[in-house]
């Protein structure tokens, strides 16, 4: 464990971001979800989790619940443009109306249409737009032996395109596109799950890193750091997470192929009952197709249906979005993932987006960071709580005694609470001061199944 030290941030590129880490050797899959749950994220073989007043770039915990996830009209198209890039389609265009194929519906919009352009003066931007398509049509009609009669048909053709799309994007639905891509032809397109252990994986492993270094200079425009082959495989392809096949759990790269070309990699957890996407690159000349929000719909759609290919385990209950960050533009697509939540800083609940944590961030956006829940109604018997939480979680965690680790003799671990006195010698106060920190940054359901290492020699410069 690392604790608290700035480092570069991967957001600003300053070296102001405030983060704690720690090295993980074998974790399941249960206790990666309950990290989660405190704001701690993966990234090869380490866990980080950031300091929320100190840090530079606020990084808020984010996810979506799967089983309420509703397709919206921008993601649809989102679907359709990768779908008609991949070689494939999501039904007929419409052909031109004729004003035979306008019903009455059509018509009673069309009337309200002139209604719906607002009062002269509203500078609202619905209302904006409405003037704007009518003073087209206008100019349309102005040429017609009958500027009105031809005016009211232009609308209503107009309200029959918008009816029939209304119609067209409401019936698919999530499983209707899945279904669509399915039926590609695998030569064409084709999405891989592969284990980090896996042949296909290896064999493609150089295709990935080109597609990884291009991302990072193209669309980070990182040149500087360092990319190699080898800190690739490090932060990208090692996990500690422990995998268990039987149920489908592990770590997974989801690679999307269109022919013999990789157009990008997600890398995704699947946890207990969730799964975590730890991240996303892709080619950059796919940044027009929307291939964030593509790969989450996917995750999505996927994860709806894991319970049918490995019954033994529970369904996906959440699709855990890695960090949000307001004001980054990269980002932005997460909170359209609708019922989008964020991980209080401060209480670690989970609260809605739209209804709570929107209007906070704009509130708070001069601080540092926003607070989702509300203000305890007595502060000091919730501090209380509080401290006698996070003292209990400390002396649950399970720390290894100093000794020798070779040979036959099994390297000894115990609670916090059982430690005889001066266990790491002179540095043994700076261990427990340590693992304090630890405790409160994981939680109590985290401390109580946490095997901790302790490296004496690091104790009194801050890390162990």
């Amino acid at each position: 464990y690392q604790s608290f030290r700035s480092s570069r941030c991967g957001y600003c590129n300053d070296e102001t971001a405030v983060t704690a880490w720690m090295v993980g050797y074998s974790v399941p899959v249960g206790l990666y979800q309950e990290l989660m749950n405190h704001g701690w994220q993966r990234l090869g073989t380490a866990f980080s989790v950031c300091s929320m007043p100190a840090t530079c770039c606020p990084q808020y915990a984010s996810r979506t619940d799967v089983t309420r996830f509703q397709l919206t009209a921008s993601q649809r198209r989102t679907l359709r443009r990768v779908l008609r890039f991949v070689g494939g389609r999501c039904g007929p265009k419409p052909d031109k109306l004729s004003a035979a194929e306008l019903d009455a519906e059509a018509l009673a919009e069309a009337e309200l249409s002139l209604a719906a352009a607002g009062p002269p003066d509203s500078r609202k931007a619905r209302h904006l737009r409405w003037r704007r398509r009518l003073d087209r049509l206008r100019q349309r009609a102005a040429s017609a032996e009958s500027p009105d009669a031809e005016l009211s048909r232009l609308l209503a053709e107009s309200a029959a395109r918008r009816l029939r799309r209304r119609q067209r994007n409401s019936a698919h639905s999530l499983a209707d596109y899945a279904r669509a891509f399915a039926r590609l032809d695998p030569g064409r397109f084709q999405v891989r799950w592969l284990s980090p252990d896996s042949r296909e994986l290896r064999d493609s492993l150089h295709d990935e890193y080109a597609c990884y270094l291009t991302y990072q200079q193209s669309v980070h425009r990182d040149v500087d750091f360092d990319w190699s082959f080898r800190h690739f495989c490090d932060v990208m392809v090692s996990t500690c997470l422990a995998a268990e096949r039987a149920t489908g759990r592990g770590t997974y790269h989801v690679q999307y192929w269109l022919g013999d070309r990789l157009l990008g990699v997600d890398i995704v957890d699947v946890l207990a009952d969730s799964a975590s996407s730890m991240y996303f690159f892709y080619n950059p000349e796919l940044l027009r197709l929307s291939p964030g929000s593509f790969s989450a719909l996917h995750l999505l759609s996927r994860l709806s249906t894991w319970h049918l290919s490995f019954p033994q385990g529970p369904p996906m209950r959440y699709l855990y979005l890695g960090c949000y960050v307001p004001g980054n533009r990269k980002l932005a697509y997460k909170s359209g993932l609708r019922p989008f939540q964020l991980l209080c800083p401060e209480t670690r609940r989970w609260f809605d987006f739209d209804t709570v944590c929107r209007a906070l961030l704009l509130a708070n956006a001069g601080s540092k960071y926003a607070r989702f829940a509300p203000p305890a109604a007595d502060p000091a018997a919730a501090a209380a709580l509080e401290a006698s939480s996070a003292a209990a979680a400390r002396d649950a965690l399970k720390v290894r005694l100093p000794g020798p680790s070779g040979g036959l003799v099994q390297p000894k671990f115990v609670a916090v609470r059982d430690l005889p006195d001066g266990a790491f010698g002179r540095s043994t106060a700076a261990a427990l001061d340590l693992l304090g920190q630890l405790a409160e940054l994981v939680g109590p359901d985290a401390a109580r199944q946490l095997a901790v290492v302790l490296e004496v020699a690091l104790l009194l410069q801050g890390g162990g």
